[in-house]
């Protein structure tokens, strides 16, 4: 993309950055206000009221602002020790030509390494996007496109097919038609992210996913209505200073440009007029160097206790487990559930549980964090095998971080799409989670490090007794060392 043709990111927030952390900064000293209780109380209040509008605007706003961050830094080269390496332009995909490790995941959160990645930030203001998606002949692949309010839509295998076809994403600025052919992709936002994944059997399968993975391409539509199907990537990258405003009152700058950037969302007027009255809703120009003392400190407070709020809610029990296994069925659509839209980006973004359900296991039958010194098993009976459209896979995740968890294999899941997986004759099969090799190495065995730990049972295109309850995955089983 041409230098003065840079993105909302690379341009508009390049300009504003540097004054807005100037704003930060102390202002230079004022006199004393006079010890008038009127004069305290307008403080007083003013801090207060921007306190409570200021936590319900965070809330609000995280999945944004946290978007908008990462945007930032996939994007652009941030400066440092050692400075970031860039993914991809926007307007571009970036290619993970590796399956994850520990070592590779990158921002990524709570990655799988059954599939390829696939990522690109998208800005459609000028004009859509068109995502040329090759034919698969049947692998398994999705393309998922959320837009900055976190609410996600899905094309690929379960939704759109595996045969070769053309997408076009469209911004809410776009007034024209997209091309005849093209499966039009319609968005609230001018941004928009794009996760694919492409389904890796294992090793041996590497090559061919590669394959699939590098028929994706992205094209501007006018270049793709002059005929141009595949677009070079972008050699340079532009060095930026780092930028991390989800923990300082830039925060509320950030939120109030892109607020006055953006359409509104309908049902939103009233709370959208609170935030205007504090200083930073859309009809507003929001200063921050021009704040009085009491709104910084309001505002602070108000970050403060929004990431606690955000940090307690990701540790709520949820309401629908399983056999100790709990199922997060609620993602991807949000509406004006702002805590659960926050709480989801807090801790990574989401599909729809019609594409893929991660059930999450946290602890032994006692509600213990599960360890390496205990090997357990997961026995799946005859006509009991995960329900799934597409496939299934079992990961073990480091409870501090939501990393994958290394061990000396490097084998950080297994499913029935694993090269040599055994089930029996019957159809049953039993998964090992141990830290050591069991004696039988051709037991279907998960290798973990010391723990704490978690695991994730992910179901690629669940069925229907996933989505409804009916179906539960076995209990966690102790077992003695083999």
């Amino acid at each position: 993309m041409s230098a003065n043709r840079r993105s909302v990111i690379s341009a508009t927030l390049l300009v504003w950055v540097p004054a807005l952390a100037i704003g930060l900064g102390l202002s230079v000293a004022q006199a004393e206000a006079p010890a008038d209780p009127r004069v305290l109380a307008t403080a007083q209040l003013e801090e207060a009221h921007t306190y409570h509008v200021g936590t319900l605007a965070y809330l609000y706003g995280f999945p944004i602002v946290d978007m908008l961050q990462n945007m930032y830094r996939e994007t652009q080269r941030v400066s440092g020790a050692p400075p970031s390496a860039p993914r991809a332009a926007i307007n571009q995909f970036y290619r993970f030509r590796e399956r994850v490790t520990p070592t590779t995941a990158g921002t990524l959160r709570a990655p799988n390494s059954d599939t390829l990645y696939l990522s690109g930030w998208f800005d459609l203001r000028d004009e859509p996007m068109i995502i040329r998606a090759p034919d698969t002949v049947g692998r398994y692949y999705t393309l998922a496109i959320t837009d900055f309010y976190s609410e996600v839509q899905h094309v690929g295998r379960r939704t759109t097919g595996t045969a070769a076809q053309d997408f076009a994403l469209v911004g809410p600025a776009f007034k024209g038609e997209v091309p005849a052919g093209v499966r039009e992709i319609r968005l609230p936002t001018h941004q928009a992210w794009v996760l694919g994944r492409v389904l890796v059997k294992g090793a041996n399968d590497l090559t061919a996913a590669r394959s699939v993975l590098q028929g994706f391409h992205v094209i501007p539509l006018a270049r793709w209505q002059r005929g141009e199907r595949v677009m070079p990537p972008t050699a340079e990258f532009e060095s930026v200073e780092p930028w991390q405003p989800t923990e300082t009152p830039e925060f509320f700058a950030v939120l109030n440009w892109w607020l006055r950037d953006n359409p509104r969302v309908g049902g939103e007027e009233a709370l959208l007029a609170q935030f205007d009255a504090v200083g930073f809703g859309p009809a507003r120009a929001f200063d921050l160097s021009r704040s009085s003392e009491a709104t910084r400190r309001g505002l602070q407070r108000a970050i403060d206790d929004a990431r606690a709020m955000l940090r307690a809610a990701s540790q709520r029990p949820m309401p629908d487990i399983r056999n100790g296994w709990i199922f997060p069925l609620t993602l991807g659509r949000y509406g004006h559930d702002y805590l659960m839209r926050a709480t989801v980006a807090f801790g990574g973004y989401a599909n729809l549980p019609e594409e893929t359900v991660y059930a999450a296991l946290t602890g032994d039958s006692r509600g213990q964090p599960l360890r390496g010194e205990q090997d357990y098993l997961l026995h799946f009976p005859a006509g009991a095998r995960p329900p799934v459209g597409a496939f299934w896979s079992l990961s073990a995740y480091q409870a501090k971080d939501f990393s994958l968890m290394p061990n000396a294999m490097e084998r950080y899941s297994i499913g029935d799409h694993s090269e040599g997986f055994r089930m029996a004759a019957d159809g049953s099969f039993t998964v090992r989670i141990a830290r050591d090799p069991p004696r039988d190495r051709r037991e279907n065995w998960l290798p973990v490090g010391e723990g704490p730990y978690y695991l994730i049972l992910r179901l690629y295109e669940p069925g229907p007794s996933v989505l409804d309850g009916r179906y539960a995955p076995p209990q966690l089983e102790e077992t003695s060392r083999r």
